[in-house]
């Protein structure tokens, strides 16, 4: 039976933009990197904070994919080929749809959903023809993981600056969504749905078809009005600082995750 410190995790991570990412390079070591066209993929060896994590052998391949769905997907897909991983994270910022969410809360997703899907009437609304399905669930068992582990360092002050943590239903599309009628429309027709970006659905999907297990987690950096651009612009500038501690806290704990 092997002893915890000899198991081995191969990490991937993907954001849309540098912010995103912050200084998670900076923990690691041994980098090297991939170019594929306009996209580089940096691997390296985890460093570890032994205050709270046991294992040092964890391999992490990182990179940020642009804005929207296409190139989210191409970034996953070029990821999860480029080496065998055991998960797939993708971190980053989203609009709020659900007026509870505030600036800093975070979404664990469980569900996502492609809001601008739509092959009617061969299809109904929102289903995905790959999947025969409108919503793409998360596992159950990471989506605890993820939640309990951000909740116990919040709980432990290591997530300074964020605020309430939620789990439910993530909502994507190639829109930026800063428009009354847009939110109104979302919540009219997708029920539950609390947050709303660019990327998500299309890596779980992505992920889904390759067989890889993954997790999309968001932070809320506007409430999709119409003041969106100018709060999310705004909200970036702090949250390059902060973005990291968010994956570390993931990472230094991703030995105990159910993957």
């Amino acid at each position: 039976m092997k002893n915890e410190k000899d198991i081995s995790r191969h990490i991937g991570i993907l954001c849309a933009m540098p912010e995103e990412i912050g200084s998670t390079l900076n923990n690691l070591r041994n980098i090297k990197t991939k170019i594929f066209g306009d996209l580089t993929i940096y691997s390296g060896d985890w460093i570890p904070d032994y205050s709270f994590a046991k294992n040092s052998n964890i391999q992490i391949s990182i990179a940020w994919s642009g804005w929207g769905k296409v190139s989210s997907a191409r970034a996953a897909t070029r990821l999860i080929s480029h080496s065998k991983l055991d998960i797939v994270f993708f971190t980053g910022v989203a609009g709020a749809i659900n007026s509870k969410l505030k600036q800093w809360d975070i979404v664990i997703s469980n569900e996502l959903i492609q809001h601008d899907m739509d092959a009617r009437p061969i299809f109904e609304r929102y289903e995905i023809p790959a999947l025969n399905t409108t919503k793409i669930k998360s596992d159950k068992k990471i989506s605890s993981w993820a939640f309990s582990t951000l909740k116990n360092s919040i709980k432990d002050g290591l997530l300074e600056n964020f605020g309430n943590l939620y789990e439910g239903l993530i909502a994507t599309g190639d829109k930026f969504i800063n428009k009354k009628n847009d939110v109104e429309n979302i919540s009219k027709y997708i029920k539950n749905v609390l947050a709303v970006e660019m990327e998500g659905a299309s890596v779980a999907q992505v992920a889904k078809q390759e067989n890889i297990p993954f997790q999309i987690i968001r932070v809320i950096s506007d409430e999709a009005n119409q003041s969106a651009p100018e709060d999310f612009n705004k909200f970036l500038l702090g949250y390059k600082n902060h973005s990291a501690k968010l994956i570390s806290a993931l990472i230094n704990n991703i030995e105990i995750a159910p993957i």
